[in-house]
């Protein structure tokens, strides 16, 4: 259809914020994680553009032919292609996967704007207009075509509700603008994550059993500099990471395509490439020096050149003021009863305090926010523990819990509890369990209602010891704490990690490594139930001196914060009766709602850190992985040995 490309019409643009617009006067949709395309519709004659002008109307031929079938003469919509995830969520990864696989079945075109209706052009005509008649065209249409719903007002709940369902963020709307191609801030986009495209300039050989590549070097272009912002390396698959590679070396040039790259070693173990190929990538945050936290890879973008790739910037009075409006917004929302959830947008609702059944339980309140910041509520961790709960149970069954339990919300009164009395829900186990002062009554969870019970009474994080309820005295697994002073970087942690696995396995152990949700690591050992809690507690203690004796400027066992200063304190406290440790899979009473999680140990070299998974991202994990990283540690069978106890001088 040669009309799209002579009469082409340049999509308006959003602006990077750091906070949603609050008021009557904007409106606010969901961001789709995929792919821009302008439909150019006549009749059963379509083509589909991207942002660039490419055709990919073969690309997209099933969204083609459902707008082909409306029955449209001469008009233009505007929105994303993407694949919808369980819950509403898009994923620009999933939509790789898919269009990889050519199973395009999972596709949804998501259409929020109408520049041309029968040869009318509507650029000039306010949103809402434009939208009130694109919802009448799509009346009807669920199946690849979708109607992209919005709510008025209330932004700052709209996207705290929006980043508590996973999404990746929002798009704001004057809702009385016209449509301007280009950017501009009548459109706005704020992200729960953040998320952008970069420049791929190198990669590194993989480790391990890692094949095609190890990570990626990319950055961004600053007028004619392409301005080095780190590694990227997790979120390949091995298909994707063989791909890469393949493609990769064909590009490869002698020289670093970066301003500020990497030197030394790291530079000279490079391979440097042309750079010309963009990906997608979500992070965290960007460092003082201008480089990425916690970069994971979604895709490559076939739709954008790398000569327009630059560093979004969100405008606004800083993150600090965009956490306290959502927070702010997201009480207010609650305690008025109102809902402003992504999948009921446009339908603001009264929501009544009912109880809901999860997993077989009775959820009270369950719209009691518990995580402020994302707007998480009692709910939403009960249905994270039943999501998890295939994974986490066989690490915290049988296992005595002590809890961090914050009924009103981890900013608002914490606290501990280790005892469990007959108030505690029938779902919960109990134990007795035999202290200095007498027998205590401990909670145990064997099941996916003893998780979600946990939820309903506001535990926000689940310590267990490192012994069964059923021998108490036999410990079946130790641990090492790896718990940094203020100010150690995170690969003086990862090489006290590598230290202690290398020294593992030279006595014959196995060892696996958590990242802990906050600062540190553990590595955790496990073992057959023959050792009693002295003889555990002397060898881990062994263990930790050897390292720190032989790196004192490195490493200490004590546990003074006057004495840990610039060092890793290697904790062996916690494997002595009664000790306990953050529990596989839970959730933290922290800012961000992170989570305990088992990685595996290229994981960690990769990048992975303590902070790197959350409830919001985890599920997304688990079906990436399939497996439980730590799947087989329960089917380790070792014991600290009389050779293993006389290498350590015991």
């Amino acid at each position: 259809m040669a009309r799209a490309q002579n009469d082409w019409v340049a999509p308006q643009l959003a602006t990077l914020e750091v906070a949603a617009p609050d008021g009557e006067d904007w409106i606010h949709e969901i961001k789709y994680d995929g792919y821009r395309l302008l439909a150019w519709v006549d009749g059963d004659r379509v083509q589909l553009l991207t942002r660039n002008r490419k055709d990919w109307t073969d690309r997209f031929a099933a969204v083609a032919e459902a707008l082909g079938g409306l029955g449209l003469g001469d008009s233009v919509l505007d929105g994303e292609v993407a694949v919808e995830l369980e819950g509403g969520v898009t994923s620009f990864q999933a939509l790789q996967n898919v269009l990889a696989d050519s199973e395009r079945g999972r596709l949804k075109f998501f259409i929020f704007d109408i520049l041309r209706d029968a040869g009318r052009d509507l650029r000039a005509r306010p949103l809402l207009e434009r939208k009130l008649r694109l919802e009448e065209l799509l009346k009807g249409s669920d199946g690849v075509l979708r109607y992209s719903d919005h709510v008025r007002g209330n932004g700052p709940a709209f996207l705290a509700s929006a980043c508590a369902h996973g999404v990746e963020g929002i798009i704001s709307k004057r809702a009385a603008a016209p449509y301007r191609s280009g950017r501009g801030r009548d459109w706005l986009k704020v992200k729960c994550v953040r998320s952008q495209e970069f420049v791929v300039g190198g990669f590194t050989e993989p480790a391990g059993s890692r094949a095609g590549l190890g990570a990626l070097h990319v950055g961004t272009w600053e007028g004619d500099r392409l301005v080095y912002r780190g590694k990227v390396g997790t979120g390949f698959s091995d298909a994707v990471l063989r791909e890469l590679r393949r493609r990769l070396e064909r590009m490869e040039r002698p020289e670093s395509p970066f301003s500020g790259g990497p030197r030394g070693t790291a530079a000279r173990s490079a391979h440097w490439v042309e750079p010309e190929l963009v990906a997608q990538v979500r992070y965290t945050d960007i460092t003082d020096d201008g480089r990425l936290r916690h970069p994971s890879f979604e895709g490559l973008r076939e739709d954008k050149p790398s000569a327009e790739v630059s560093m979004e910037e969100a405008s606004g009075s800083g993150k600090k003021k965009a956490s306290r409006a959502a927070r702010s917004a997201s009480r207010k929302s609650a305690a008025a009863g109102k809902s402003s959830s992504p999948r009921s947008a446009g339908r603001r609702r009264g929501r009544k305090e009912t109880p809901i059944d999860v997993g077989g339980v009775r959820l009270t309140s369950p719209g009691k926010v518990l995580y402020p910041e994302q707007g998480l509520t009692k709910l939403d961790l009960a249905r994270y523990y039943q999501a998890v709960s295939g994974w986490m149970l066989p690490h915290v069954s049988a296992r005595p819990l002590t809890l961090v339990r914050c009924p009103s919300g981890r900013d608002d009164g914490c606290f501990f509890q280790k005892h469990m009395d007959e108030s505690a829900p029938p779902a919960i186990r109990r134990v007795v369990v035999e202290e200095k002062d007498g027998p205590e009554w401990y909670g145990v969870v064997d099941r996916v209602d003893g998780l979600v019970s946990l939820a309903q009474i506001g535990a926000l994080e689940l310590h267990t010891f490192n012994v069964r309820a059923d021998q108490l005295e036999r410990p079946d697994r130790f641990l090492i704490d790896l718990d940094p002073d203020e100010g150690v970087g995170w690969d003086r942690i990862v090489d006290a990690a590598t230290h202690v696995r290398d020294l593992l396995s030279e006595l014959g152990l196995v060892s696996f490594v958590k990242a802990t949700g906050g600062k540190g690591l553990h590595i955790v050992v496990p073992l057959i139930r023959r050792s009693e809690w002295d003889e555990v507690r002397l060898f881990s203690k062994a263990i930790a001196s050897l390292l720190a004796e032989a790196a004192p400027d490195r490493y200490t066992i004590e546990m003074s914060k006057a004495k840990r200063t610039g060092r890793v304190l290697l904790d062996y406290m916690r494997n002595t009766r009664g000790a306990t440790a953050i529990e596989a899979y839970s959730t933290r009473a922290r800012h961000g709602a992170p989570v305990a999680a088992p990685i595996t140990w290229e994981e960690l070299a990769d990048g992975v850190r303590s902070d790197s998974f959350n409830v919001g991202n985890m599920p997304e994990r688990m079906k990436r992985l399939k497996r439980d990283p730590w799947k087989d540690i329960g089917a380790v069978k070792q014991s600290l040995t009389a050779p293993m106890k006389r290498s350590l001088g015991l």
